[in-house]
């Protein structure tokens, strides 16, 4: 609750400041993630950034009922776009059209394998070391190739 009050009161759209309102999503991302949470308790900010974006949420996943990323809620897809011409006085007026559209459905009674590289992030931090220095870089996955689950049954 006290998350959307925030995000509410300091959203840019309402007239609040940008740079707040990122960092009360920010914080809320890290709070609202057992993971995430154990690492930034463990590395700080740091630990935290090495993941990367919110893994799939959006602040509206946050916001209305997305959830944690392993807590249950709906993951979104890519985007599909169309191209679909009609007529300045269809547009108008009002047409109705029929779309017919593929897509890959997930069978919810056969279980997902997920990755076990990388634990189904699509991602692997590898860690150089070069002396006394100590780089970490991101990279896909190379056991899933970066597709996080295997849906090929």
């Amino acid at each position: 609750k006290a998350f959307r009050k925030l995000a509410i009161k300091h959203h840019p759209d309402k007239g609040g400041d940008a740079d707040k309102f990122k960092e009360i999503t920010r914080a809320y991302e890290v709070l609202s993630d057992d993971e995430k949470r154990q690492r930034y308790d463990r590395y700080g900010e740091e630990g935290v950034d090495q993941e990367g974006p919110s893994g799939g949420m959006d602040m509206f996943d946050m916001m209305f009922g997305g959830g944690a990323r392993r807590g249950g809620g709906r993951r979104k897809g890519q985007d599909i776009s169309h191209v679909l011409e009609v007529s300045l006085a269809q547009f108008y007026n009002g047409a109705t059209r029929k779309l017919a559209i593929n897509r890959v459905v997930i069978d919810r009674s056969v279980p997902v394998k997920t990755c076990n590289a990388c634990d189904g992030q699509g991602v692997v931090i590898k860690v150089v070391r070069m002396g006394p220095m100590i780089q970490r870089v991101r990279q896909a996955c190379p056991q899933c190739n970066g597709h996080i689950v295997d849906v090929s049954h």
